[in-house]
């Protein structure tokens, strides 16, 4: 058995905030790299396509001879060696990346001291056989250790790794942290490329310039696939009503997407090339054992069992504070953690409580009919909060159940009583519902058949 162990990062923060520097050898983020072309792609994929710059300061150095040797050993012989380790305890790790710093090129030890664009909570779970990501806002409003409060995306550029794990711990009651991850855009703009592009639905026309972070985007609206510098643009767009809300989904999305598209055989050969191209890209605590046994564990996993979520609150009224905020609900957010990122859960599961869980309906489809048939049949069954939101932009052939707050009892429950659709474990519903239905094509038939709707 492989056992994740629990230690600090060697980084440190000094009374000023600035990080101190150090000779300490990097270890190779090559190795690393390996979980975006292996197993780690559904963490990467979110993480990955935001701007930001890695330093290469891991406390372990790895060998990278040995892991392309295990890569060829694959390709000849499959993935048995691989499966030959397993996870058999839950981990959490911190998945982050970091803003481009200004002259990190000629200073690339300065390349991690930015805020962090994206941050994930990753726990591997083995109990339930389950990957759980929690996607923090990076304008989460947090307390910080001085008594004072900050967007959790300046943790990192006060005090880097273990700073950033003080606030999260410190924030988010019952979490421990075991390990983190941080990566590059280029290294998410690189694997893109070399598998192909990821394809998307991009929901409305996109065009946004940030000159100060080299951001420059322009998407059309439409079905299409995108390549690494435009997946990057669509996951960090966020001038559109839910602001950085709706960034998170689109990120959720993508990293669905690469998911997908990194689990063909074709992706699975190119892990050696995608290793190169991440070189300099990848800083993490994981070491080379870690990493195998997380890989393992990964391939094991169907696409119902790694389950995203969104840590739950609403946007900051502009008379509340000076600066716009994501307020964390205190009450949710317990329920989030205690459901998602610990070993013990005592909330209560019964058909009762499903009955008054808050369901958006979403139509995706041409028919506006749609929406209002599925209402109605829930509400003769009982189910006393539904409504219906806005229409998707997303269209789809398949009625997707959304598990938008991770109650996912509840929702299989639904997906029972309608008989049609399938489940999907991330936030991109409606953020005020607990569920979203989105109404997809092949609920038409379903919803005028007199044994469905009376």
């Amino acid at each position: 058995m492989v056992k994740l162990k629990n230690k600090s990062a060697s980084q440190s923060h000094n009374s000023k905030g600035k990080r101190k520097s150090t000779s300490k050898k990097p270890s190779s983020p090559l190795f690393q790299g390996f979980i975006w072309g292996g197993c780690f792609t559904v963490t990467a994929a979110i993480s990955g396509f935001i701007g930001m710059t890695v330093a290469l300061k891991s406390p372990i150095s790895i060998e990278i001879n040995p892991v392309l040797e295990k890569l060829q050993g694959f390709k000849n012989f499959g993935l048995s060696s691989l499966f030959a380790q397993q996870l058999k305890e839950p981990v959490n790790i911190l998945v982050m990346g970091i803003d481009q710093v200004a002259d990190s090129k000629q200073n690339p030890e300065t390349r991690f001291s930015g805020r962090s664009d994206t941050m994930l909570l990753v726990r591997f779970e083995p109990q339930d056989h389950s990957l759980k990501i929690l996607s923090i806002p990076r304008d989460s409003r947090v307390g910080l250790p001085n008594g004072s409060y900050d967007k959790i995306n300046s943790a990192n550029a006060i005090g880097g790794i273990p700073f950033t794990k003080e606030v999260i711990e410190g924030n988010l009651d019952g979490i421990t942290i075991d390990k983190y991850i941080r990566v590059t855009t280029n290294a998410f703009k690189d694997l893109v490329d070399l598998i192909g592009g990821v394809e998307v639905y991009v929901p409305m026309d996109m065009r946004y310039t940030d000159k100060t972070q080299g951001l420059y985007i322009d998407l059309k609206e439409g079905k299409q696939t995108l390549n690494g510098n435009q997946a990057e643009q669509f996951a960090r767009f966020r001038h559109d009503n839910l602001g950085d809300i709706g960034r998170v989904q689109r990120q959720q999305i993508l990293l669905k997407a690469l998911r997908e598209k990194l689990q063909s055989p074709q992706a699975m050969f190119k892990i050696p090339q995608g290793l190169k191209l991440l070189q300099q890209e990848v800083d993490s605590d994981l070491t080379q054992e870690e990493i195998f046994s997380l890989v393992a564990y990964s391939l094991s996993l169907d696409k119902q069992d790694i389950r995203m979520v969104m840590l739950p609150g609403r946007a900051s009224y502009p008379t509340e504070y000076s600066l716009s905020y994501w307020l964390i609900s205190e009450e949710n957010k317990s329920q989030i953690i205690e459901k998602f990122l610990t070993s013990e859960s005592s909330l209560p599961e019964n058909n009762e409580s499903s009955q008054n869980i808050k369901i958006a309906i979403q139509n995706s489809t041409s028919n506006p009919e749609l929406a209002k048939k599925l209402a109605l049949f829930l509400e003769e069954n009982q189910y006393q909060n539904v409504y219906i939101s806005n229409n998707s932009p997303y269209p789809t052939s398949v009625t997707k159940i959304i598990v938008q707050k991770g109650d996912y009892e509840s929702a299989k429950t639904l997906k029972n009583l309608l008989n049609f659709g399938e489940l999907e474990s991330s936030s991109t519903g409606d953020i005020d519902s607990e569920i979203t239905i989105r109404v997809g094509d092949d609920a038409e038939k379903l919803l005028f058949d007199d044994s469905f709707v009376k």
